[in-house]
């Protein structure tokens, strides 16, 4: 019998799961943290095979680590699109000061002190593009096991495709808006590849900064993905990410919308980046964003021999990782 190989959005979320995340945003909105006062003091805490990657940390230099929980994404409660939550993070979902982090076999916790409104607008709004934004608690599939794709790829169908280009629409726009001046105007091709291209509307959105000019390339673990991303790029493989299809120190800009989590495991894509480091030309750039939490930090792109330029986009009222490197060799 052959495999079903149509994509299903599985079960919509239960109401009361709903309703208590918009609860949970409310009260952050208001300031107030009784659902998450104990004996301890204010906890934040997440089962790691539930909904760790809502945490998150930052420091302010001078001021210390911030804790912040993320809520339920806009995109999820008003378009119906899969999932929880999204890259953006507003400025209630910064609660406070960081007392301490801890994490157990089944869980992590972060103790804080909250703030008042004023001072969590006041640090939100003194992040910089340079404030690295860490989600420091992988999803777990099982207990000890990191949540990766299938090891065969994503399957896809139009309507995926749309969900996964509605939780990428504020990231395809800043994408555009912070790269056209660089790409507009050409007097040679460049080469833009992106190693798990998934649909390929996010590379043919950034060609459209200059069709003339700049060249796609892409490929994918998906079979299903390659022939749907053919309707959008140049060129595209069926191929692992491990194994570039472009050829060393050819790639003017590379976007990697994968080593995230729920895609790879932080060990996997520690082992991949190197590889696509040495695709870039020397002044080549390398784009780190996504869906969900990247699993590399700046000093992961430092080692891989990038400078880090960027870590954090701010777009109207919010702000989302977007880490800009260049290679310097």
């Amino acid at each position: 019998m052959d495999r079903d190989l149509s994509w299903k959005p599985g079960e919509p979320l239960d109401p009361a799961f709903v309703d208590r995340e918009l609860g949970a945003r409310a009260d952050l909105m208001r300031g107030d943290f009784s659902r998450w006062q104990g004996p301890g003091g204010c906890q934040l805490r997440e089962k790691l095979t539930g909904y760790p990657e809502r945490l998150f940390l930052f420091r302010l230099e001078g001021r210390g680590w911030y804790a912040g929980y993320k809520t339920i994404s806009d995109y999820v409660v008003d378009a119906n699109m899969p999932g929880v939550f999204c890259s953006r993070i507003y400025w209630f979902n910064v609660v406070g000061l960081v007392d301490s982090v801890r994490v157990s076999d089944e869980d992590a916790r972060v103790v804080f002190r909250p703030l008042d409104v004023a001072a969590r607008r006041t640090a939100f709004d003194l992040i910089t593009p340079l404030t690295e934004i860490v989600h420091p608690f992988g999803k777990q599939r099982d207990p000890g096991r990191e949540k990766t794709s299938p090891p065969d790829g994503w399957l896809v169908s139009d309507e995926r495709a749309a969900f996964l280009a509605l939780g990428e629409q504020h990231i395809r726009r800043y994408t555009r808006e912070v790269f056209e001046s660089r790409f507009a105007c050409l007097d040679a091709d460049v080469l833009a590849y992106d190693p798990a291209c998934s649909t390929g509307r996010f590379l043919r959105d950034f060609a459209a900064l200059n069709p003339a000019r700049i060249r796609t390339v892409g490929q994918d673990l998906s079979r299903q993905m390659v022939d749907f991303a053919g309707k959008h790029i140049e060129r595209v493989f069926h191929e692992d990410a491990m194994r570039p299809v472009v050829a060393p120190a050819s790639v003017d800009i590379l976007f990697s919308r994968f080593l995230n989590s729920e895609v790879v495991s932080t060990a996997r894509a520690r082992e991949i980046l190197p590889g696509l480091v040495r695709t870039l030309r020397p002044g080549g750039l390398m784009v780190l964003l996504g869906h969900s939490p990247l699993l590399v930090d700046a000093a992961d792109l430092a080692d891989a021999g990038l400078r880090v330029t960027q870590t954090v986009a701010r777009a109207d009222d919010y702000l989302f990782q977007y880490y800009i490197c260049e290679r310097g060799d």
